[in-house]
């Protein structure tokens, strides 16, 4: 199911910004690719190749198009420090996710991308907004949390062919939300 409404170009976050990826940004996606704690702690794709990383950047803009995704860079002044995104789904919720490199860490940017982007979804009209965390990614499961989301349940989910133990998350509207003014 579309997201129903156009995704932003950028999103101001106070001190970080959340930039939609452009083919230019191949060499974050390969950055990406290549560090171990993104490989074991998300579904990104291991060691992509300069054309995979390309492709991957390219698909995600042809996806926005139809509403499907955005994806964008994360940005503190003009560090790029990974990513964020959101993702339409099947059952009409949308979906957040984020990686990002070790210099990017412990800044707290993925919790404002988190918020910023469930802010977003929620000031557009959804009810809710969930994302996942693979079980036991304590860091991740804190950005979560600081981002007012709220674990609903266990699930499975593959991870490069093996099933992995998932805990889905949801932020709500209830749950204080800023709308867009």
């Amino acid at each position: 199911m579309p997201l129903l409404t156009c995704t932003p170009d950028t999103l101001h976050l106070g001190r970080f910004t959340l930039r939609i990826l452009t083919a230019a940004d191949w060499r974050l996606e390969q950055a990406l690719s290549r560090d171990d704690d993104v490989i074991r702690w998300t579904l990104f794709p291991p060691d992509l190749s300069d054309d995979r990383a390309l492709h991957r950047v390219e698909r995600a803009a042809e996806a926005r198009t139809e509403s499907l995704l955005a994806r964008y860079s994360l940005r503190q002044g003009e560090d790029v420090l990974g990513t964020a995104g959101i993702s339409s789904t099947a059952y009409g919720t949308p979906e957040l996710m984020y990686a990002l490199l070790p210099f990017g860490r412990g800044r707290g940017a993925a919790t404002a991308a988190a918020r910023g982007l469930s802010d977003w979804a929620l000031g557009s009209g959804f009810p809710e907004v969930g994302l996942r965390t693979i079980y036991g990614n304590s860091l991740s499961e804190a950005v979560a949390r600081r981002a007012g989301f709220h674990p609903r349940r266990t699930e499975r989910q593959r991870q490069r062919g093996a099933l992995v133990k998932m805990l889905y998350w949801t932020r709500t509207a209830s749950s204080g939300a800023v709308r867009p003014g």
